[in-house]
């Protein structure tokens, strides 16, 4: 599975999108992909492909400003609940799940740190250093590692 880089090994992995690399959804599959999530307009993507495999798809877009602009604090903290509850639904289900945007750097680093910090508890700033192990390049757009933290400031006030 070329460019594909795992977050937590045989679980969770992030990619460029197709419409930047183009990928073959048999190679994925092949590679214990079960579930394809993404968080840019799903360009490139195509569903029928994954459907006839047995793989699972969503598209939960999330904003891709850099720097961010004020109302992309408000959409994160309405997309990446639901992001989060589809991949961990597939999760359970023991599907590995496939996170995807453009560059698989900025959308794709949000939604890992988003779970990281949902999943195990960690600080924003612990998630973003995890994820840039596996992937140094992310969160590196202007403002995005700022949004990462309102995200999860926000978010603690919200409930």
């Amino acid at each position: 599975m070329k460019r594909v880089f795992w977050l937590l090994p045989g679980v969770l992995a992030g990619r460029s999108g197709p419409d930047q690399v183009p990928w073959d959804a048999q190679d994925l599959r092949a590679g214990g992909i079960g579930a394809i999530l993404s968080v840019n307009d799903g360009a490139a993507c195509h569903t029928e492909d994954f459907t006839a495999l047995g793989m699972s798809y969503r598209c939960i877009p999330l904003s891709d400003n850099a720097p961010p602009r004020d109302r992309d604090l408000e959409h994160c903290l309405d997309a990446l609940p639901k992001a989060y509850d589809y991949v961990r639904s597939e999760l359970d289900r023991q599907r590995a799940a496939l996170i995807h945007c453009r560059s698989g750097k900025d959308r794709t680093g949000l939604f890992m740190c988003y779970f990281l910090v949902r999943e195990s508890g960690m600080s924003v700033d612990d998630a973003i250093a995890e994820v840039r192990r596996v992937r140094p390049i992310a969160m590196s757009a202007e403002g995005w590692k700022d949004l990462a933290v309102a995200v999860r400031k926000v978010g603690r006030r919200l409930g």
